[in-house]
């Protein structure tokens, strides 16, 4: 029973699919790099162009190669509007909750404050100081404040040196503020959004001093904070922040 365990029952398109990504990892290719012709993968995998096709059609689904008409097949960058529609998802039918995405934030974006504070550049502590003096002056304008506080996060993870955590942050971030339409979370309160900027203010000092565990320390608390604002925002649906 044990052997029969190990088969592998997927339709052939998806195993010619893992196939062509083993093909694109050992041939070192990157992106913009064109794939083999699809005669060639057809030869390669011994299979009919019909299932070639369908292989290239599920890669380009998922975001790694792009498909054009008259032209072989790319491989693509990383995306990340593919995370952040798997989070969407996720979010639309019931999943999990924002409640569960500020949480998962508040772990992912305490790591890239701590190493931001280890790697940022002068100048993007420059920026990250002028993004919360553009905050302090569109408090009046919630949709403009938003806009800022999510640069400042996306800045924080370019600052990490590690485009892993901007892949993840970005989508983590836009998921809240794209899910959210009425209210709570989207139009945050004046008290709220001076307590956002507090927060944003003592993340920056602690990653312009290169001090990683109080940049830590201040991204988590942040979270916290917006954790908190959330489950109150539940029963008064005019008050909370997006962090």
């Amino acid at each position: 029973m044990g052997e029969f365990e190990t088969l592998d029952r997927r339709p052939l398109y998806a195993r010619v699919a893992d196939s062509i990504l083993s093909l694109i990892a050992e041939g070192g290719l990157r992106p913009g790099d064109e794939l083999p012709s699809e005669a060639e993968l057809c030869d390669r995998a011994g299979v009919s162009r019909v299932v070639v096709r369908g292989a290239l059609a599920h890669l380009a689904g998922a975001g790694h190669i792009k498909i054009a008409n008259g032209r072989k097949a790319q491989v693509t960058a990383i995306n990340p509007d593919i995370l952040a529609s798997t989070f969407r998802q996720g979010l639309a039918t019931d999943q999990f909750s924002v409640g569960k995405v500020i949480e998962l934030r508040r772990g992912i974006e305490g790591a890239t404050a701590g190493l931001a504070a280890q790697n940022r550049t002068a100048k993007q502590v420059e920026t990250l100081a002028t993004l919360c003096d553009q905050m302090a002056q569109t408090q009046d304008t919630p949709e403009v404040f938003a806009d800022l506080d999510y640069l400042f996060h996306l800045t924080i993870a370019e600052a990490t040196d590690n485009p892993l955590y901007v892949y993840i942050v970005t989508p983590l971030r836009s998921v809240i503020t794209q899910s959210i339409t009425a209210g709570h979370l989207a139009q945050p309160s004046e008290l709220a959004q001076r307590r956002i900027l507090a927060d944003h203010r003592a993340i920056l000092k602690a990653i312009a001093e290169r001090n990683p565990e109080a940049a830590t320390k201040a991204m988590q608390a942040h979270f916290s904070a917006a954790s908190e604002a959330l489950q109150q925002s539940k029963a008064a649906p005019t008050a909370g922040p997006t962090p």
